[in-house]
């Protein structure tokens, strides 16, 4: 149990890095994430709300991964409840630094780039589930044996292509994160000697099988 503990503890530490990673990008003021230029396009198109954008995009994303067999764990849901939270409470406290000049700009986006990936490696090496983007990253990497970079980029870049023929807005951070978030995932992955094909995803079917039979093993162990 204290091993499950510290994996949780892992993942919520990851989040937390995720979401400053994200509002730090934010405060850079160069541009949005390419998920968000794809809910922007799609706001423009349907005349939905990013949010309701948001939410169709990340059914189908669910779906697809389904589809694909990657397993829906505790991570998923946690990670859809709770980095708003985190990223909300960012914001509030108005503690990550914003950019005036471009130079600040440049450097706060690159930063956040950085700090978001590490959050995206963390997180996702718990091994209790992925967000539902992460997830279809994880499961095409371990279909197809392409390298993880290679994947997220692809991905990041389709999201983007076809947030912008929508009318989305595309910057120059925008670019960026698209083109350097995969390679820097891949290299936090290289450095702590983990192979992302290696890592299973627990279902939350298998998490409530866990937890059940950990807790038959304590109340026998204290009955006798």
């Amino acid at each position: 149990m204290k091993k499950e503990i510290i994996r949780y503890v892992k993942f919520l530490i990851g989040l937390l890095i995720c979401s400053i990673g994200i509002i730090t990008i934010l405060n850079s003021g160069l541009g949005l994430s390419p998920w968000d230029v794809l809910n922007q396009g799609l706001n423009k198109v349907l005349g939905i709300t990013l949010g309701e954008a948001n939410l169709l995009v990340g059914t189908f994303v669910v779906l697809f991964t389904l589809f694909l067999r990657q397993p829906i764990g505790s991570g998923t849901i946690i990670n859809l409840l709770i980095i708003g939270v985190f990223m909300d409470t960012l914001i509030y406290l108005d503690i990550i630094p914003k950019g005036e000049s471009m130079v600040e700009r440049i450097i706060i986006l690159i930063v956040g780039i950085i700090i978001f990936s590490y959050g995206g490696y963390l997180y996702i090496a718990s091994g209790i589930g992925c967000g539902p983007r992460d997830g279809l990253m994880v499961i095409l990497t371990k279909r197809t044996g392409i390298q993880l970079w290679k994947i997220k980029t692809i991905i990041e870049v389709t999201a983007l292509t076809v947030g912008y023929i929508l009318g989305g807005t595309v910057g120059v951070g925008t670019v960026a994160s698209s083109l350097l978030v995969g390679p820097f995932i891949q290299l936090f992955f290289k450095l702590s000697k983990k192979d992302i094909k290696a890592i299973s995803h627990r279902s939350v079917l298998e998490e409530i099988v866990l937890l059940k039979n950990y807790f038959k093993t304590v109340s026998k162990n204290f009955n006798s």
